[in-house]
């Protein structure tokens, strides 16, 4: 028996062009879960991560805190992991909205920003899901048989390794657990926006099943400052 624990990366630059890399907070967020796995697991028997810096700087900072020494060149880097582009997703969805900038601006006239945008985000997200526009970089279909195609690498490359921790994004995770739930693909958004920076879902693979054993686990802050718990 194998367990998988995928991690979400901490808090990113979400709202800014250069999204992909952890903000100071993320960084302390990511820490700080090392530093309770430390006890509760010792180390990982292999490291598994998306090609993206925030998957990378949340690893490094993770293992700090668990106080493993498993050099980079042992990590297994797999881009199947990597989340879908929001830029391009909200881009197709209007072209007031194809940069950063441009959002933020849009997002500032709205009488109540934060419900606006997640109204926004949902709409170009449901119109990416729905399958019925091809004009995107990587389409539904494509993103799910990735994450898929990931889940298997891991799987079947897990040799002796009993633990194994798998970091990436809100996105990967929510696919995975949709799948072993069997929820509806197009109620996937509210999986994805209730997943913490930096949470844990467990998984279980026999050898012939994998089955979801816990999800979006956060209880690592719970007890600490409020502001550890972020979902961007």
């Amino acid at each position: 028996m194998t367990v998988i624990y995928l991690i979400r990366h901490g808090q990113a630059n979400f709202g800014q062009q250069d999204y992909d890399k952890l903000s100071e907070l993320g960084h302390q967020q990511a820490e700080i879960l090392g530093q309770s796995l430390q006890p509760r697991l010792g180390q990982f028997d292999k490291v598994v991560l998306g090609s993206m810096l925030r998957h990378k700087q949340t690893t490094q900072q993770c293992l700090k805190g668990m106080e493993q020494d498993l050099a980079e060149p042992l990590w297994q880097v797999d881009a199947n992991w990597n989340e879908y582009n929001h830029h391009d997703i909200l881009a197709r969805f209007g072209p007031e909205f194809a940069d950063a900038p441009s959002i933020e601006s849009w997002v500032r006239q709205q009488p109540n920003p934060k419900e606006a945008f997640e109204t926004l985000f949902n709409k170009a997200m449901a119109r990416w899901i729905s399958g019925q526009h091809d004009d995107y970089e990587e389409s539904w279909q494509e993103y799910q048989l990735r994450i898929k195609a990931g889940l298997e690498n891991v799987i079947k490359h897990a040799d002796d390794a009993k633990c194994i921790a798998v970091f990436s994004s809100g996105g990967p995770i929510s696919v995975v657990s949709q799948s072993l739930l069997g929820v509806d693909p197009a109620k996937i958004m509210q999986v994805n926006w209730t997943l913490v920076n930096c949470s844990m879902t467990k998984l279980v693979s026999t050898g012939s099943r994998v089955f979801l054993s816990t999800l979006n686990d956060h209880s690592h802050f719970e007890g600490k400052p409020k502001h550890l718990i972020t979902y961007k």
